[in-house]
């Protein structure tokens, strides 16, 4: 009786070594960061009253099932249009919704934490979990006339023994403009929308025992104008980074891509071991490297119209490893020499 135990507690501590023998660094990673600069928006041979805007920030972050979430907001009209009042503080970064992260994270990310000018990556760290994000507008143009719109956002989830996260933050912006005068004759009146970017993203699986994995980062960036009165016109882009021009447009408005320099409204994951993946060649998660993107609208008539920019970061990443055959015939001969034991002591 004691060999056939000793043979049991030999095969269980033989399991557990085994189990207990993967890679001393592995981990399930996804993150997903994109900072805007020098957003203006140019009117051309219009004259347009902002009615009303509105920001909205939202940082999201879970882990294991449980959430956390931060939110701001602020709107009103501009003070620089006569008779104009907002909620929105002048000052640097009065646009912020504080860093978000997950119960149970146990690396934390600061409020606006940031290297080289943009929102910083935390990237992989050995035996941490967590889940986390923030947004920010810099600076907004409706808010400081003459200081083009800034903003920064990150998502970002690392899973070492933890088997599920997910983060998303989103910036919005919602104007509503009033056009009361259209110049006739040319290529008629509108707008030029200029602002430079740096999109980053990366999904990693590295160094898990055999199992089933999944990370994913997601990114979009998107600009609408619709007409509300006096028409049917409406523009939306979402720029891809493509030579086409990815504008589409209806009741006589016209819209020209004028740079168009990398993908803006992507995913990218992976499910195998061992595989990391990246928006390259442009993919630096804490250096700032922007590049230019641009449209020219146009056929703009008179009556009220909402201008609406978006943009969304989010990732989600799940570990569920599974033993090793060798593990599951060692704990099999462990229940085997269990019930054999048993059945020995009832007869």
């Amino acid at each position: 009786m004691n060999l056939k135990q000793s043979a049991l507690g030999a095969a269980v501590t033989a399991a557990l070594a085994m189990g207990a023998a993967a890679p001393a660094f592995a981990y399930v990673y996804a993150a997903s960061g994109l900072s805007i600069s020098n957003l203006t928006i140019t009117p051309v041979g219009i004259t347009n009253t902002v009615s009303r805007f509105d920001f909205s920030l939202t940082n999201t972050a879970t882990l294991n099932g449980v959430s956390a979430i931060n939110t701001a907001t602020c709107g009103g009209t501009p003070t620089f249009q006569p008779g104009g009042a907002n909620n929105c503080t002048a000052a640097i970064g009065s646009m912020d919704a504080a860093a978000t992260n997950a119960p149970g994270s146990t690396v934390l990310r600061a409020n606006n934490q940031s290297t080289g000018g943009e929102f910083t990556f935390l990237g992989p760290i050995a035996g941490a979990n967590y889940s986390n994000s923030d947004s920010q507008i810099v600076t907004a143009e409706l808010v400081n006339l003459g200081s083009p719109t800034n903003t920064h956002n990150i998502a970002e989830a690392l899973l070492n023994s933890a088997t599920s996260a997910q983060s998303v933050s989103n910036i919005q912006s919602i104007t509503g403009l009033v056009i009361t005068f259209v110049v006739t004759g040319g290529e008629g009146g509108g707008f030029n929308l200029n602002f430079d970017a740096d999109p980053d993203l990366i999904a990693a699986i590295v160094g898990e025992p055999q199992g089933n994995y999944s990370a994913q980062a997601n990114l979009t960036a998107t600009f609408s104008l619709q007409q509300n009165t006096g028409g049917t016109g409406f523009v939306s882009w979402s720029p891809q980074g493509t030579a086409a021009n990815d504008c589409n447009v209806g009741g006589g408005v016209t819209c020209l891509e004028t740079a168009d320099t990398q993908d803006l409204n992507l995913s990218l994951g992976t499910t195998a071991n061992n595989t990391t993946v990246t928006n390259a060649p442009n993919y630096d998660p804490n250096i700032l490297a922007l590049t230019h993107f641009g449209i020219n609208i146009r056929g703009l008539t008179i009556g009220t119209w909402t201008l609406t920019l978006a943009e969304t970061k989010s990732d989600q990443v799940s570990r569920q490893a599974i033993p090793e055959p060798g593990v599951l015939a060692l704990m099999g001969l462990g229940l085997v020499g269990l019930f054999a034991t048993s059945r020995r002591k009832l007869s």
